[in-house]
């Protein structure tokens, strides 16, 4: 059923009705997206930029189970798809074997609708040009059948079969053998169906599935020159856990499709009588102390049998052994919550941790549950991967007619009850300064625990505020990273392609993503996030308070909220759940959600708002000029989003557009993300290109303004980091980048490409996020600071503070003994003294060294003192490289490198840049992982770099580039 405009006005003044706070009551404007669709005039045009499909021939495929354990299958193969009315005017049922499926499409599974279509050639890859204008919007506005005919083999496991589907959007009914088992509602409902009594063993078994589409899909804006980037999701956002930037955000076009279909994979299960469901493992270490870990092993046990059943609970990780035996009455479901006061074995002497990226490894046990019969059968087994860590916070609450406090908040011991220790409906005002774009003002919790009960424990800091402070294993982690909008656009979330934006995060120093609004909530993401130590804030699926529509169906929303937590909470890298983007959730929804975390998870912590509780903000978005204001201006606290633009480069840009449409701008550019969203008398992109233009000069070509916006780049996201970095515990505790992670191709917010290129804005964060690192504040002062983010103290180093003029020559260099570097900790060195004797323009270089030489860090900046002309760099002289291979080595799937650059000349080498080609082709080899680029080499010097990248198919051979700003361009040959 639609939703009507009636309807929707109505929801309305529901919604400002039950509001018991209003945050925005003179500007408050429920964003309802658009009511009909643009006109034909302002939709983006093109000669060029748009592909003719090819539909492809169908094969014929048989269904078939792959193994994934000896209990369990996954039904990949064999799915054919089709539109829901031509499945009714076929003459035969979809439910009938010998069905003619001739005209269905063979369908993508685990994928959305759209993926299966793009995959077979009815619509033209959607990523590229203007080819989304051409798939109609029409997809999400009909149902879709899937088809699945395989045989199912007896199993020695078990009797019960049970079929298993970990994610459809946005609503299901699923038939098997001509049954209704049952339906799905929402992106992150699991289905877990028993099919034992009409399995056939001997015959061909047909599983049928209809996908329903969401009530509510929006008309999506399509962005364009004269109007912009219009508004960020519509009426989506009523139907609660979905995708709901699917119908368009302002960095990702409306999907034609909302992400409709079977887009996590479907399984077969075997068991018997008695089965574990949704064990949660605990680990509780005795902090500070981490030499030892008590378990604490949660779970529901079924018995689905008729009479009693008896069994050993097993519980297994790292050499730790433990048993427990369970007797259950019949059609019992029972929860089994298990201590070292039940089981003495469940204690680890000396465990591993794990860590996130830059303060430990990140080690994972490999764990198991198991129900063993009197018999000695296994019943029933659950494997996981458990990482032995636990979560602490520092953060501000106040208690009833008491004034603010600093607490140190535990949630392994606070949450033993399964009540909320916080209430974010009776939130504190804190702060009437707020920083920049907070609009809402700070704000703190409701304390509901008695201070120093347990797990909460008073503590002194006046220089954190009210900020929190993420800690694991009793240690303060210094948080850096960056958003995930989504993983991707269609929702093709395999390791295959997830894996190497994780590593790429790795490779960037980061230790934190944001799953924002919870686009990415799939189990391979977080196994990815555990691997590469990535701590996640996971936010669910509501965004900004006062704006985007609440849901309709608050009980809908919390089903999906409990299936995401019991999925996902023995993931390590977890870190935090946050109710809404932006705001808070309506009243009556916040208490659902505090209930339902801690009674579903009793070790993490649980915000009621992405920037204001105990957090310092969200934005600016765009391109700041100056990079010292994010020093003066904006700095401080625990912040979840600060943007500025990321232009790729050229030849990246040449991927995804015709080259008639790359320059000048042109209509391909405002559909993929160039924003004109007006601040002032100047447009978003404006004040980009502006900052480009002026400080480097006017370009002609997409080669120039894209080669010299990696600078800006560089530049703008070093100073956002940096800038957090130069309050580090006193009053900053982290900042996550708006965006890390593009979900297509984009022009705007990044680090690194949809293809995976790396350019300026990547190694500008790599720069500012490496552990041990050397850095001077861009504000007045100019101060040098030693930014260690390690848990390991330096002792006897050095650091040099060298000044050259425009072209590299030396006007003066000091040297400064450090005797120690805190672990965690800032170190203050020296401040850049005197500059009003420096010359209008010139370069500083920091380097940080042992006593004996080893280079540890280095760090180049410009200073202009004088206003910015474009003509300041218009005319460095050309300056050329030299590059020797000190080891280049394949591995069992990847090669490995070690190079040696040297500037040999009289004239510095600005932004060098190094990309991997393949030798035959010259085609980019992506993604590769340098430790360092976009560097600066001072006459006579030479630097270090290593790299990693991925074997590719037909790749024998590859090129090293070596290029830059006034860089001579040169290739060597990597592999002879």
């Amino acid at each position: 059923m639609r939703i009507r405009l009636n309807t929707y006005l109505a929801c309305v003044i529901v919604f400002l009705c039950a509001s018991t706070e209003c945050i925005y009551p003179q500007k408050l404007k429920w964003n309802f997206g658009l009511s009909r669709k643009q006109s034909s005039e302002v939709i983006p045009h093109s000669k060029h930029s748009f592909q003719t499909a090819k539909p492809k021939k169908k094969v014929v495929e048989p269904g078939e189970l792959s193994p994934l354990s000896d209990w369990e299958y996954q039904l990949s193969k064999g799915w054919e798809m089709i539109e829901g009315y031509k499945a009714r005017a076929a003459e035969k049922s979809v439910f009938t074997q010998d069905l003619d499926t001739s005209e269905w499409y063979s369908a993508t599974v685990p994928g959305t609708v759209l993926t299966t279509l793009v995959d077979q050639g009815v619509y033209p890859d959607p990523y590229w040009g203007l080819n989304n204008l051409l798939i109609p919007d029409t997809l999400c506005r009909m149902d879709w059948w899937y088809r699945n005919s395989f045989s199912i083999p007896r199993s020695k496991k078990g009797e019960k079969v049970k079929l298993i589907l970990n994610g459809i959007n946005y609503k299901a009914e699923i038939w098997f053998n001509h049954q209704l088992l049952g339906t799905m509602v929402g992106a992150f409902e699991r289905g877990i169906f028993d099919i034992t009594p009409w399995v056939d063993y001997d015959k061909k078994n047909l599983l049928a599935i209809r996908i329903l589409p969401p009530n509510n899909p929006g008309i999506p804006h399509e962005a364009n020159k004269k109007e912009g980037i219009g508004p960020n999701g519509g009426a989506l956002c009523l139907d609660g856990p979905t995708f709901i930037s699917s119908e368009g955000w302002d960095w990702i076009p409306g999907i034609r499709d909302r992400n409709m279909g079977i887009w996590q994979d479907v399984r077969v299960k075997f068991g018997n009588k008695l089965e574990i469901v949704d064990t949660h493992v605990i680990a509780d270490l005795p902090l500070p102390d981490t030499t030892s870990v008590n378990f604490i092993v949660q779970t529901e046990i079924y018995n689905s049998s008729k009479t009693t059943c008896t069994a050993n609970l097993h519980f297994n990780i790292g050499g730790v052994s433990a048993v427990y035996p369970v007797s259950l009455n019949a059609n019992e479901k029972r929860m089994i919550k298990l201590t070292p006061h039940e089981c003495k074995e469940l204690q680890m002497k000396s465990p591993r941790l794990w860590w996130p990226n830059g303060y430990g490894e990140q080690y994972l046990y490999k764990a198991s549950l198991s129900l063993i019969s009197p018999n000695k059968d296994t019943l029933d087994v659950k494997k996981m991967r458990i990482g032995i860590r636990e979560l602490e916070y520092e953060l501000s609450a106040y208690e009833d007619n008491a004034p603010v406090v600093r607490l140190n908040y535990n949630p392994t011991a606070a949450l033993q009850d399964g009540k909320p220790v916080f209430d974010a409906v009776k939130r504190k005002k804190t702060d009437s300064k707020v920083r920049y774009t907070n609009y809402d003002g700070e704000f703190v919790p409701n304390l509901l625990k008695p201070v120093s009960s347990q797990g909460i424990e008073l503590i002194k800091d006046s220089l954190m505020k009210e900020y929190m402070v993420i800690k694991v294993n009793g240690q303060r982690i210094y948080c850096k990273g960056g958003n995930w909008g989504m993983d991707d656009g269609m929702k093709r979330v395999s390791r295959e392609r997830l894996e190497p934006a994780l590593k790429l995060h790795k490779n960037m120093n980061y230790n934190m993503i944001r799953n924002w609004t919870g686009e990415s909530t799939e189990e391979v993401f977080y196994e990815l996030c555990d691997e590469y130590g990535m701590l996640v804030m996971n936010d669910f699926w509501l965004s900004t308070d006062g704006f985007n529509l609440n849901p309709l169906d608050n009980c809908l929303f919390i089903k999906n909220v409990t299936e995401t937590v019991r999925r996902f909470r023995n993931h390590p890298s977890i870190a935090l759940w946050c109710a809404r983007n932006e705001g808070f959730a309506p009243n009556e929804l916040e208490y659902m959600l505090a209930a339902t975390l801690a009674k579903e998870d009793g070790s993490r912590h649980y915000t009621g708002n992405s920037r204001s509780l105990n957090s310092s903000g969200s934005g600016p978005w765009r391109y700041q000029f100056d990079a010292g204001w994010y020093y003066r201006s904006l700095a401080g606290g625990f912040r979840s989003e600060v943007g500025t633009p990321s232009l790729p480069t050229a030849e990246t840009v040449r991927e995804f557009m015709a080259e008639e449409d790359t320059w000048p701008i042109s209509d391909v550019w405002y559909y993929h993300d160039w924003h004109n969203h007006r601040y002032g008398s100047k447009t978003f992109s404006e004040l980009y290109k502006e900052g480009v233009d002026r400080k480097l000069g006017r370009s002609d070509n997409l080669d120039d303004f894209c080669k010299k916006a990696q600078l800006i780049n560089y530049e703008s996201h070093r100073a956002i980091f940096e800038a957090w970095n130069s309050k580090m515990w006193n009053d900053a505790s982290g900042v996550l980048l708006w965006m890390s992670h593009p979900a297509w191709p984009s022009m705007v917010w990044q680090n690194y490409s949809s293809n995976g290129e790396t350019a300026g804005a990547y190694y500008g964060a790599q720069k500012a996020c490496r552990p041990l690192h050397i850095q001077m504040s861009l504000n007045s002062q100019h101060k040098v600071d030693i930014i260690n983010t390690t848990l390991k103290e330096y002792r006897d180093l050095k650091v040099g503070v060298t000044v050259y003029d425009k072209v590299g020559k030396k006007i003066r260099s000091l040297q400064h003994k450090v005797g120690q570097v805190t672990a965690n900790a800032l170190t203050s060195v020296t401040q850049l003294d005197d500059i009003k004797g420096l010359p209008d323009f010139c370069w500083v270089k920091l380097v940080l060294t042992t006593n004996n030489g080893k280079l540890l860090d280095d760090n180049v900046y410009w200073l202009n003192q004088k206003e910015w002309d474009g003509k300041v760099l218009a005319n460095l002289p050309v300056s050329s490289v030299n590059v020797s291979v000190k080891n280049f080595t394949k591995k069992t799937n990847h090669y490995e490198g070690r190079l040696i650059v040297k500037n040999p000349g009289q004239y510095l080498a600005a932004a060098i840049a190094l990309t991997l080609r393949d030798a035959k082709t010259d085609a980019a080899v992506r993604p590769a992982y340098f430790d360092d680029g976009y560097f600066y080499l001072m006459p006579g010097e030479s630097k270090e770099v290593c790299f990693q990248v991925d074997c590719k198919e037909r790749v024998d051979k590859l090129l090293l580039r070596v290029d830059g700003y006034n860089v001579e361009l040169k290739d060597i040959l990597l592999n002879r």
